[in-house]
């Protein structure tokens, strides 16, 4: 999940260039192994968050805008749908506290991964990187 973030994020970054970015290029900035790379982005082409394209000038590049993509649209599609679990009929006590609480934390996640998008990221990024500039000598 964090790897197709990573990437998602090295793409948002990168989109306002509308040049397509290369797996080196994502890799090199960030720590993701090019084989892993390679799935993480062939399945999000798949599901039509990226687009790739070929040639000397090839690489991938994002469909849609990043403030359109939701960081829970990304979750989903990397970790399949949030499934309810049914409590059964006999469920003790404590599975029913357990499935009440798991529920709560599930419902937080879901209302917080919809509320930021890779554009947000972006900026906050952008921002913290501003906040503590790197010196190099």
């Amino acid at each position: 999940m964090e790897y197709a973030l990573l990437a998602l994020l090295e793409l948002a970054s990168h989109h306002g260039k509308k040049v397509p970015l290369t797996m080196s290029e994502i890799a090199a900035k960030q720590p993701i192994p090019e084989r892993y790379l390679e799935q993480i982005l062939t399945n999000l082409r798949r599901a039509g968050v990226v687009q790739s394209q070929r040639g000397s000038k090839g690489g991938f590049v994002l469909v849609r805008e990043p403030w359109q993509i939701t960081l829970l649209e990304i979750v989903t599609l990397v970790e399949g749908e949030r499934k309810e679990k049914d409590p059964s009929e006999s469920a003790t006590l404590e599975r029913t506290l357990v499935y009440e609480v798991w529920e709560q934390a599930n419902t937080a996640s879901i209302e917080v991964l919809g509320r930021y998008t890779l554009q947000d990221l972006c900026q906050e990024r952008e921002s913290r990187a501003q906040q503590s500039p790197m010196y190099y000598i």
